[in-house]
């Protein structure tokens, strides 16, 4: 199975920031497996939380609005699944 773009961005990510924590999850296949389990979990995460945004809009914006609101969910999303907490001594490094 491939690993859809959330997963791809948080394997990406833990290498960058989180080495340690990557490593703790195992071999390359529990990894593989933890990235493809984020990345459904991300997906969907997302979809719902564009649906909870959009309808606190008036019906007749909400098409107009879809696209920008579900980037403010996958930002929302980003931030508790996958932007976790670096791990010390590699802050400056660059993604």
């Amino acid at each position: 199975m491939t690993l859809g773009r959330h997963g791809q961005k948080a394997r990406e990510y833990w290498e960058t920031y989180r080495p340690q924590a990557l490593e703790g999850l195992g071999s390359e296949e529990q990894q593989d497996e933890h990235f493809q389990e984020l990345d459904l979990r991300v997906t969907e995460q997302i979809g719902q939380v564009t649906t909870e945004l959009l309808q606190k809009l008036p019906v007749e914006q909400r098409a107009a609005a879809r696209q920008a609101t579900r980037s403010q969910a996958q930002e929302l999303v980003y931030a508790e699944e996958i932007w976790l907490e670096k791990e010390p001594g590699t802050e400056h490094r660059e993604m």
